[in-house]
């Protein structure tokens, strides 16, 4: 294909950024290694509709069209489960040189057979009901390897078989495959569910009775003006001194990036796992100062009267 004048070239590349810019076309990272993930449920989806090795010479054929190396297009057919190279570059050499009815035979000879789930359809419930469970958990623990193994363990469950090998009776492939026509999604581990309920009509009506309470006795408290220089406000009536529990939680893991989310019914955000370290303190809203404690007779005392 002779190449794009320089102009016409400049043209297309400006009228793709205005396109991106208006709207028009959502930015997509290809280069990201997520993408893989995507390329290859869309791969395991193909194969259970034709023939995989249709789908693999498509794409070889493609990229050493684009003019990619042997060894490049060796690792992303590996990377995303096609066919290897070597097979092909085989059926391609039949397709290109030989014959199209020798290329498009299907040797598996007659109909496929029913679908796995068509087999067990109590067990594909049962499995979604466990998606939902683990979807639901706070923890991002949930894997789709952790999916493979639960039907793995039911299949012989159900079938009263005992296990002889290590393979699964489902792939992990077709899992991540499962998981999508679950409803669930692979998506950003944010902090989005992390306010869900917080506009709900009665914890609104329950903040807004909170607030009121201390506006209305706002000249029973101790409290500091909004000052260059902060000074004290003194009660003009009976004082009341608000204690203040403050704390902060520090986590020792980091979160994961991404997990597997059901979007109706996406769980609390995590902050962390493993151990955390919590730092806190009682303030006091009173001119004697910040921290509220006690002196060791005050302590006896109060535990005197909360033993608790």
């Amino acid at each position: 294909m002779p190449k794009l004048a320089r102009q016409k070239r400049h043209t297309r590349q400006l009228n793709y950024r205005r396109s991106i810019e208006s709207g028009d076309i959502d930015d997509i990272n290809f280069s990201n290694g997520s993408v893989l993930n995507d390329i290859s449920d869309l791969l395991t989806f193909c194969k259970e509709q034709i023939n995989p090795r249709f789908i693999s010479v498509l794409i070889y054929m493609s990229l050493r069209h684009l003019g990619h190396t042997w060894r490049d297009v060796d690792s992303f057919l590996t990377s995303i489960g096609c066919t290897t190279i070597k097979t092909c570059h085989k059926w391609t050499n039949i397709l290109v040189n030989k014959d199209f009815n020798e290329f498009t035979i299907d040797e598996r000879g007659g109909k496929r057979g029913d679908s796995f789930w068509d087999c067990y359809p109590d067990l594909e419930l049962e499995a979604k009901q466990f998606v939902y469970q683990e979807c639901s958990k706070t923890e991002a623990a949930f894997t789709v390897e952790t999916l493979a193994r639960f039907i793995d363990q039911r299949f012989y469950e159900l079938n009263n078989l005992k296990k002889i090998d290590q393979q699964l009776v489902r792939s992990v492939e077709s899992c991540r495959l499962d998981l999508r026509r679950f409803g669930v999604k692979f998506t950003a581990n944010s902090s989005r569910p992390y306010f869900l309920g917080h506009e709900r009509e009665d914890v609104v009506k329950h903040r807004q009775e909170f607030v009121k309470y201390f506006i209305e006795r706002e000249q029973h408290f101790y409290t500091i003006t909004n000052d260059a220089v902060p000074q004290w406000r003194i009660p003009t009536t009976v004082p009341t001194i608000l204690l203040c529990h403050d704390e902060s939680t520090y986590k020792c893991g980091e979160i994961t990036a991404k997990r597997w989310i059901m979007p109706d019914n996406a769980p609390f955000y995590n902050k962390g796992r493993g151990r955390s370290i919590m730092c806190s303190d009682v303030l006091v809203m009173h001119t004697s100062g910040p921290f509220f404690s006690l002196t060791e007779k005050e302590y006896s005392e109060a535990l005197k009267t909360y033993p608790n």
